[in-house]
Parts: C-alpha cells; structure tokens; sequence
C-alpha cells in the first residue's frame, strides 16, 4: 500500500490515511475475503439490515455504495 499522505490530529489517537482508489478496493476485497463474502452478500445483509457480524457491519459503513464489485 502507498500511503498519500499521513497525518496526525490534535487527539493523540488519530490517524488520517489516504488511499488511492486501487488501493482502497483492494483493501475491501481483501475485508470481504476475510469475511468469507461477496461485495453482494454484503450490500443484501445492509439490504435486511441483518448483518453476519459486527465486522460485516463496520465493513458496510466503510465501503457501503462506493465500490461497483
């Protein structure tokens, strides 16, 4: 991964990174993969509101409509 750019905020604990989008649909294949599902398993469980997981959840709201998988 090539990191844009990397910064740090006023809050110790934060850490903004930017992604190119090849870099960012290759992280959310590589989430998906782990996962054990398909960009369109998970956009049906968003669908149902009925998630596999809390990491198919937090997986959603990351990627959720911006990725045409």
């Amino acid at each position: 991964m090539t990191i844009q750019e990397q910064w740090t905020t006023d809050h110790d604990d934060d850490i903004i990174t930017e992604l190119t989008f090849e870099e960012f649909q290759a992280a959310a294949l590589a989430a998906l993969e782990r996962l054990g599902l398909t960009y369109a398993e998970l956009r049906e469980q968003a669908r149902n509101r009925n998630f596999s997981s809390a990491e198919a959840h937090s997986l959603w709201v990351t990627i959720g409509g911006t990725l045409d998988l």
